[in-house]
């Protein structure tokens, strides 16, 4: 079971690994000052994670060491005939429209374009925050099975490590099976 903690500002490690790299900008600076704020209030328990690269891909996390294929969650911004929603999937996972469709009640549901999910989520593709508060969330079960998972926090070469069940609480999350396993996730 996690306890309640989060990590400071830059650790000594986040402070070697960002060493050549440029620090975040003012607005980066705030988005994450924000970020915190939100989550320190909640009380929920998660850590900033600095790194020298952006991950920009589940597969980038696994490979950065942050763990499996399964605890990486990328969030995909999806456009509807009833608005925006944040989906939330494993890294082991596809999203799968049809279920969606079903589940939601919708007509049309597809992924936004890249100028589109910057336009509303305030991130490129690649660092788009678990987080988008104001947006529907919707979270993958395969998702909501796990303690903890990793994704963005909305600025590059930061990644959000948070308890899942403080993930769904903060987002309001409506949680379902909307994802299909990738063709090779199940062979691990």
């Amino acid at each position: 079971m996690c306890t309640p903690k989060h990590q400071p500002l830059m650790s000594d490690r986040e402070h070697h690994l960002s060493e050549g790299n440029p620090d975040p900008s003012p607005a980066e600076q705030e988005r994450l000052r924000q970020l915190r704020q939100l989550l320190d209030d909640a009380q929920a328990w998660y850590e900033i994670i600095l790194h020298s690269e952006t991950v920009g891909s589940a597969e980038d996390g696994v490979a950065q060491g942050f763990g499996t294929l399964a605890k990486m969650a990328p969030t995909f911004l999806l456009q509807s005939d009833q608005g925006w929603i944040s989906a939330i999937i494993s890294g082991e996972s596809r999203l799968a429209y049809k279920k969606i469709r079903k589940r939601l009640g919708l007509k049309d549901v597809a992924l936004a374009k890249p100028d589109v999910v910057q336009q509303v989520t305030g991130a490129p593709i690649g660092t788009v925050a678990l987080i988008n508060p104001g947006l529907r969330t919707i979270v993958d079960s395969r998702v909501a099975a796990l303690e903890s998972v990793y994704g963005g926090c909305g600025v590059p070469r930061h990644t959000l490590r948070i308890r899942v069940q403080d993930l769904i609480a903060i987002t309001q999350a409506r949680v379902f099976d909307f994802t299909e396993l990738k063709g090779n996730a199940r062979d691990l």
